[in-house]
C-alpha cells in the first residue's frame, strides 16, 4: 500500500520536473537571444569601424591592434576577436534550442560549459506547463521512464523474496 502512494507521488514529482525542460530551454533560447544581438550589435559597430578606418577586413584591423606598443589597445583587440569568435558558439546554441528535440535540448542545457548561463537563466525562471503537445508526451515518457528505472530494482527484490518465500513442489516421477 505504502509503496504504491510512494510510486504515485515520485511518478508525479518526476512528470512536474520533466516538464519543466521545455519551458527552460525556452527561457534559456530566450537569453541566448538576447546575448546573440549584444554581440552581433558590437561586431557590426566593429566591422563598421574597419571600413571607416580603411581595413580590407575586421581581422586586418584587429591583427593591426594586436601589434600596437600600448598594452591597452592589445588587450582591447584580444577581447574583440573572441566576441566574434563567440558569435559562431551563440548561433549554433540558439538553433539547437530552436530546433533540436526533447534530449537534444536537455543535454545542451545541462553541459557543464554552460553551467554560468543556466544559473543566470535560473534566477529569473518561474516553473510552469509547456502548452505544446510534443513537450507534454515527451515529458510523460521521460518520467515513466525515469520512474520504472527508479522501481524496477525494488519490484525485483518483491519478486524474488516472493518467489523463494513459495514452497518447493516436489515432482514423483
Amino acid at each position: 500500500m505504502v509503496v504504491r502512494v510512494l510510486d504515485k507521488v515520485l511518478f508525479a514529482v518526476l512528470f512536474i520536473i520533466t516538464l519543466q525542460v521545455p519551458i527552460l530551454a525556452d527561457h534559456y533560447r530566450q537569453y541566448l537571444s538576447g546575448y546573440y544581438d549584444a554581440l552581433r550589435d558590437e561586431v557590426t559597430t566593429s566591422t563598421n569601424m574597419a571600413k571607416n578606418h580603411g581595413f580590407t577586413s575586421v581581422d586586418a584591423m584587429l591583427d593591426s591592434l594586436q601589434q600596437n606598443s600600448e598594452a591597452v589597445v592589445r588587450e582591447n583587440a584580444k577581447l574583440k576577436a573572441e566576441r566574434f569568435a563567440q558569435m559562431a558558439t551563440v548561433e549554433q546554441g540558439i538553433r539547437k534550442l530552436e530546433h533540436g528535440h526533447y534530449f537534444e535540448k536537455l543535454a545542451f542545457i545541462a553541459s557543464p560549459s554552460h553551467y554560468h548561463t543556466l544559473t543566470r537563466v535560473l534566477d529569473n525562471y518561474r516553473p510552469s506547463v509547456p502548452l505544446t503537445p510534443s513537450s507534454i508526451v515527451f515529458s510523460l515518457i521521460t518520467a515513466i521512464l525515469l520512474n520504472l528505472l527508479l522501481w524496477t530494482p525494488h519490484f525485483c527484490y518483491c519478486q524474488i523474496k516472493h518467489i523463494k518465500s513459495k514452497p518447493k513442489r516436489f515432482s514423483y516421477k
